[in-house]
């Protein structure tokens, strides 16, 4: 397990270009079944890459389906999935098999969102300790805001999305609010839209496409989530996406995998909000101005 960020985001470059160079799979005869399941956060993108997999070779399936990130980690390790997806490395106490591989296919920007009714548009770290953890703010006029309860609302413990939120904002401290019953981003964003009060955190991912409903997103300690914030280390709540799979894996799947690395996938990636590990590397070489 990485130690911190900046070793895991040089190993991420390194997974990046070793794939680039991977021979790629003759693939004129691929058929078959993949199983991929884990973090809601990272399956548009997923998603969006099985559609465009299964155009170019008609005679494969892909089947994408969340859980949550320690339920695509338990999947895969126990054979239950040919991938698994998460935000989150997987802990080698927790799953020690060496035949356990990463593959990290971006970054994944996570926002706050609150629902309309509440007019704040900042809140700091401390604020969001406050809320979430201590309690000590419960009504959003304490922080600027209407005089309505705050209602926070809590992922369940299979989210990787939970857990860079308890780790990099909360400083690993526990939650208390209205907890979810599964590991759903878009439940996250409807319980959000349609409880009055209600704040929540969910990937940029899930957000931008659902401009429209009632919610909106704000920053944390005055900043956004965005490639610049994020690559000059003033934003950080953000993680890398992973698919992980476990021993030799076969063709098919190892198609796939080196696909997700593609300009047509990263692209995709891109539209749907997420980071490429390249273009982060670049900003963080030279940070850009504040967007």
């Amino acid at each position: 397990m990485f130690r911190n960020k900046a070793t895991a985001f040089a190993c991420a470059v390194l997974v990046l270009l070793l794939s680039a160079c991977t021979s790629p799979v003759k693939t004129a005869e691929l058929s078959g079944h993949i199983k991929v399941v884990g973090s809601t956060a990272l399956q548009p993108l997923v998603t969006r890459a099985a559609q465009l997999f299964q155009q170019r070779y008609p005679y494969v399936q892909i089947s994408v389906s969340g859980g949550g990130s320690i339920y695509g980690l338990q999947a895969a390790a126990n054979h239950q999935s040919d991938i698994g997806d998460s935000d989150i490395y997987a802990d080698p106490a927790l799953y020690p098999d060496p035949n356990l591989t990463d593959y990290i296919v971006c970054v994944i920007p996570f926002t706050m969102i609150v629902n309309t009714g509440v007019t704040i548009t900042n809140l700091s770290s401390q604020q969001l300790t406050d809320i979430f953890s201590t309690g000590t703010v419960n009504n959003w006029k304490q922080v600027g805001g209407p005089n309505l309860p705050i209602v926070p609302v809590v992922r369940p413990a299979t989210s990787g999305t939970r857990a860079t939120f308890r780790k990099y904002i909360l400083g690993g401290r526990d939650e208390k609010g209205q907890l979810l019953q599964t590991d759903s981003s878009t439940t996250v964003l409807e319980t959000v839209a349609h409880t009055p009060g209600a704040i929540g955190y969910i990937g940029l991912s899930v957000l931008n496409p659902n401009k429209q409903s009632s919610v909106r997103a704000i920053a944390i300690d005055n900043q956004m989530a965005t490639a610049n914030s994020i690559a000059s280390g003033r934003y950080a709540f953000w993680g890398y996406e992973h698919m992980y799979t476990l021993g030799e894996s076969n063709n098919l799947v190892n198609a796939f995998l080196n696909f997700m690395f593609t300009p047509t996938v990263q692209q995709e990636a891109h539209k749907l909000s997420y980071i490429s590990i390249d273009v982060l590397r670049l900003s963080t070489v030279k940070p850009l101005s504040n967007g």
